[in-house]
């Protein structure tokens, strides 16, 4: 496998007079890797990793707490507004409407993006701090984006590639403070969808075997970046990431979201409230995921189910966005906490993680 995946890491020198070492020549490493996958590039400068401030302010709690305080009479998800305020899907595809487990809810977006684009209610809060997100909450949300792809498979509509996804506060381009997922995918796979599978097919057909399977063996035995287990799932700090402190967990055994029970719901919901309990211990108040599926009712022995969570800006008073030219343009990602570290500063959350401890 060593032969198969390969970390590549690529070293720059960059050299300059610095006037905060009295302009004498100053002579800098920067690391460039290389997604073993997919190629994409992520830059690291050692000299950073003191120096996250630069990037991220604290966040403000205080400020954070008004914002949504001032938001909370319009919250069209608080109290029981959803049920006179949310659209609602035929009843040949969901005969009440909607899709409701515990205190979450699925239902249709106003303004869809695509073919099916649907809002997922997580639980009856208004804000959440990372720290406070639970299993129960977050497992109810997922297990709905299940039951809506369980109902499109027997409705006529073709829809064959779904993805659940979060936004969580403004800096992550969440439009409300009250914790939502969305679901959205239709007849032909997202363009990052689509690249992942197309690359996870061809080194199916060049080494025999899945790059995903291969990916946690190899990274298990290596244990740098390696996080650990939460049922069915494995997690991981990438290697090469596509976003700032990004966590990878991969379902081994999963191709597809109509193969998932709940044993995997609960994995999936506890390594994602583990990260974001890491998240806020690292002071960040901000995250995008996204949980990714090959064809719906196709096993497709090359891909397997796994979700990506990044975290984002932190909130503050007139905060910059932490994406530009470099990563919006350039398609590079930099690294300002190595995977390395961000590995270990995650193993104590799942390792709070309790046999059995999985949604009913």
């Amino acid at each position: 496998m060593a032969e198969r995946i390969k970390f590549d890491k690529h070293i720059q020198d960059s050299t300059i007079h610095n006037p905060m070492m009295d302009k004498q020549l100053d002579t800098q490493a920067l690391e460039i890797r290389k997604d073993p996958l997919t190629g994409a590039q992520s830059v690291f400068n050692p000299r950073l990793e003191d120096k996250v401030s630069m990037f991220y302010e604290k966040s403000d709690t205080a400020l954070i707490e008004k914002l949504a305080e001032a938001s909370r009479a319009n919250c069209f998800l608080c109290g029981d507004t959803w049920k006179e305020m949310t659209p609602t899907y035929p009843k040949d595809l969901i005969p009440e409407g909607r899709i409701q487990v515990g205190k979450a809810v699925l239902f249709p977006n106003l303004f869809p993006v695509a073919q099916i684009h649907a809002v997922i209610r997580v639980g009856d809060k208004h804000y959440v701090p990372l720290s406070e997100f639970d299993l129960q909450t977050v497992g109810d949300a997922f297990e709905t984006s299940l039951e809506l792809a369980r109902k499109l498979t027997t409705a006529d509509m073709n829809v064959r590639y779904l993805t659940v996804n979060g936004n969580y506060l403004g800096p992550a381009g969440a439009s409300i403070a009250h914790p939502h997922f969305q679901v959205v995918g239709g007849d032909v796979p997202f363009t990052y969808l689509e690249k992942i599978m197309g690359l996870s097919r061809q080194y199916l057909q060049k080494h025999g075997s899945c790059y995903w399977s291969d990916l946690m063996d190899l990274e298990k035995e290596k244990e740098e970046r390696y996080i650990g287990t939460t049922g069915s799932v494995e997690w991981l700090a990438s290697f090469s990431p596509s976003g700032t402190n990004e966590i990878i967990g991969v379902l081994p055994k999963r191709s597809q979201f109509l193969e998932l029970d709940g044993n995997d719901v609960s994995g999936v919901a506890r390594g994602l409230v583990n990260v974001l309990s890491g998240y806020a211990e690292m002071g960040i108040s901000t995250f995008n995921f996204s949980v990714y599926s090959g064809p719906l009712g196709e096993r497709d022995e090359g891909f397997r189910c796994f979700i990506r969570i990044i975290s984002r800006q932190n909130v503050y008073e007139n905060y910059r966005t932490d994406d530009y030219f470099l990563q919006k343009l350039l398609d590079n990602e930099l690294i300002l906490t190595p995977p390395e570290t961000l590995a270990k500063n995650l193993h104590p959350h799942f390792n709070k993680t309790k046999s059995g401890d999985r949604l009913p």
